[in-house]
């Protein structure tokens, strides 16, 4: 099974309604579930006479399939690519064992982390409830949609808010956040640096991409909000299940993330990216809640059209919020010259007043 491979899935549980959803919930998301083991007979016979295919398979079983054992468990982990067992009730008997999923997005998320890290085990869900910040990823629908531009005076205007915030660049293609504000040198030995009153940056690169989850623990208990520059989200079913570098922090924002906010251009091309974005989102469980920017539109009766169409594409998915960010290029252009924030070059511009109204909804 290659990087950008669906999983393939071989399912071992007694269970009828459990083994009925998860084989439905994995077809739904576009996964191949190619055999559905009524017995550990039946099972281990698959595993030995379709050795090539069940050697790339994901193996999902439960303990309530008659015959199982954890000897048996232990001999098909070298037949499969990889193991995940699902229990109601605590059993001594098996290692590992996740509990059965309540939601949809639950299972997705277990499976989605086995094909990724093979070594992956139970999720801690306590440490995504109990911890300090406010997560928000900040994705692009397209090309120039302003996400970096967005995701950067959003974090200023919490910090104003009195909320200390960290963002982090983890557009991977086309990092640019440090270029936006002219700072050199972003990394330290903390992992973020402090550039101005209760505001950090920080810039995931490959390096640092093997310890994603041990960086966001120490800032999701560090911060109040942490906001994550993205950049484009396409393609983003088949990130979600890539092991590449590149895909680890979409991952991470959609699986543990709070909101993941989409940005798009007001365009015919943009509003068609943002249409095909938003029927990968249909397809594909994630745990964050989604948002829809409309950013730079336009005056007038043109705006009006261009808000009608990104309306329409979006309100489908019954997101948490719909934004409109009208067009301002000369507070745009002053920031981008100056190599600032927009609150340092002109806090009365409409742009600026768009995004510290942002803020203030997420501050709540």
């Amino acid at each position: 099974m290659s990087s950008q491979e669906l999983p393939v899935v071989i399912t071992a549980i007694a269970d009828a309604q459990f083994e009925s959803f998860v084989s439905g919930t994995l077809f739904a998301q576009g996964w191949s579930v190619i055999f559905r083991a009524i017995d550990t007979e039946a099972l281990e016979n698959y595993c030995t006479n379709n050795a090539e295919a069940a050697a790339g398979s994901l193996l999902i079983y439960a303990p309530d399939l008659p015959g199982i054992s954890r000897e048996v468990i232990m001999n098909l982990t070298l037949k499969v690519r990889q193991v995940v067992g699902f229990s109601r009730e605590p059993n001594s008997s098996f290692e590992n064992l996740h509990s059965v999923p309540a939601t949809v997005t639950d299972l997705v998320s277990v499976v989605r982390g086995f094909v990724r890290a093979p070594m992956l085990r139970q999720l801690n869900q306590n440490g995504r409830q109990t911890r300090k910040a406010h997560v928000i990823a900040v994705g692009s629908a397209g090309s120039d949609t302003g996400c970096s531009t967005i995701a950067l005076n959003l974090a200023m205007e919490l910090s104003v808010l009195e909320r200390s915030t960290l963002l982090i660049d983890a557009n991977f293609r086309a990092p640019s956040i440090a270029t936006l504000i002219a700072i050199r040198n972003v990394q330290s030995e903390s992992g973020w640096r402090t550039i101005a009153p209760k505001l950090a940056i920080a810039e995931i690169t490959q390096q640092e991409s093997g310890s994603i989850d041990q960086f966001m623990e120490r800032a999701t208990q560090y911060f109040d909000t942490v906001v994550i520059d993205l950049g484009s989200i396409s393609g983003l079913s088949n990130r979600l299940t890539d092991r590449r570098w590149t895909s680890t922090m979409t991952t991470w924002s959609c699986d543990q993330g709070d909101e993941l906010m989409v940005i798009a251009r007001p365009d015919l091309l943009g509003i068609h990216r943002l249409e095909q974005v938003c029927t990968l989102l249909e397809k594909t469980s994630i745990r964050s809640q989604i948002s829809f920017t409309l950013n730079m539109r336009s005056q007038g009766k043109k705006g009006e059209e261009e808000e009608a169409r990104f309306l329409s594409a979006t309100t489908r998915l019954r997101p948490l919020s719909v934004r409109v960010i009208g067009r301002d290029l000369r507070a745009a252009s002053g920031a981008l010259e100056q190599k600032c924030t927009l609150i340092e070059v002109n806090t009365r511009s409409s742009l600026r007043k768009s995004i510290a109204t942002i803020a203030s909804e997420i501050k709540g």
